[in-house]
């Protein structure tokens, strides 16, 4: 007889972790000035029930598993005859604080801290209440043009699964433009790169798929035929693409307003143009364009 085995996967630290020392006790022996912490926050545990030992697990069912949504109790059996079958997933704010050592010589490069200050959106969610240390003074060996000022918190956004996904353009959020329905603002964004001249272009890319994936890829190739002056718009575009989608849904105007003064991050480590790159020095453009679109919602009295 079969005996089945279950795994657990930990992709975030055990909740039974010992519980942050105070910020003002923690101090390093070489430090001549208050150290600089990194904080992080993990907040997702999987559970995946396994026949098979892991050593022999497909990776593509692997990865299908993690991109399931929570399985009802109820609903379980649904998968028994899975070889690997994710069965739920446990969800708290946790912070893990590490002590993040300054630049001391041209050869050592250090990335700032990213500290995200945002609750969970996740139903069920306790949410942590941790005291965050400020951001670290300013170097001049590490400027960079995301850097968050002292006076401000920092909010990142990216990842399908964390808070604020909305703020991105793969967001599952329609827009009407021109009495036409985009299925995501990033078909209605890519769309822009051929209205004028190629309408059947813009068409196709509005129509090409439910995915915005899909979009995106569709516009990369139809490259050639991006109207020409886009390096120049495409900022201007985008902050019109945001506008149509947040006063169109008044959930997300509504999380947009409520992150007070907080600078909005892009957190893509592939796209150092409208987030913030793998070097964590991009240009942060849709972050700033989020900004924008909050000052001008704030302005008008939204």
């Amino acid at each position: 007889m079969q005996t089945r085995q279950t795994i657990t996967i930990v992709t975030s630290p055990p909740v039974n972790t010992r519980s942050l020392p105070p910020l003002g006790g923690l101090a390093s022996p070489t430090a001549t000035k208050a150290p600089v912490y990194r904080v992080e926050e993990r907040s997702r545990t999987i559970y995946v029930s396994s026949d098979v030992d892991p050593s022999q697990w497909d990776t593509h069912s692997l990865n299908t598993m993690f991109t399931l949504t929570e399985t009802p109790e109820s609903g379980l059996d649904v998968f028994a005859e899975q070889p690997i079958r994710r069965t739920k997933s446990h969800v708290d704010n946790q912070y893990i604080i590490t002590e993040d050592v300054p630049d001391r010589s041209e050869e050592l490069r250090v990335t700032s801290p990213r500290v995200s200050v945002y609750r969970s959106r996740r139903p069920g969610v306790k949410s942590a209440n941790a005291s965050l240390c400020p951001p670290p003074p300013d170097n001049p060996r590490r400027s960079s043009p995301v850097k968050a000022s002292s006076s401000r918190s920092r909010i990142l956004f990216y990842h399908k699964y964390d808070p604020h996904y909305g703020f991105t353009n793969f967001s599952p959020h329609p827009v009407i433009y021109n009495g036409k329905k985009y299925p995501t603002s990033e078909h209605l964004f890519q769309s822009f790169k051929f209205q004028q001249h190629r309408p059947n272009l813009a068409e196709h890319i509005r129509t090409c798929s439910e995915r915005p994936s899909v979009a995106f890829s569709e516009a990369r190739r139809f490259q050639p035929e991006i109207r020409p002056d886009w390096k120049q718009v495409n900022i201007e575009k985008m902050d019109e693409t945001l506008f149509h989608k947040f006063t169109q849904h008044a959930d997300l105007q509504a999380e947009l307003l409520a992150t007070g003064d907080a600078e909005l991050v892009e957190d893509s480590d592939k796209d150092a143009f409208w987030g913030v790159g793998a070097d964590r020095k991009g240009r942060n453009e849709l972050g700033k364009c989020l900004e924008r679109l909050r000052a001008k919602l704030r302005g008008n009295g939204f």
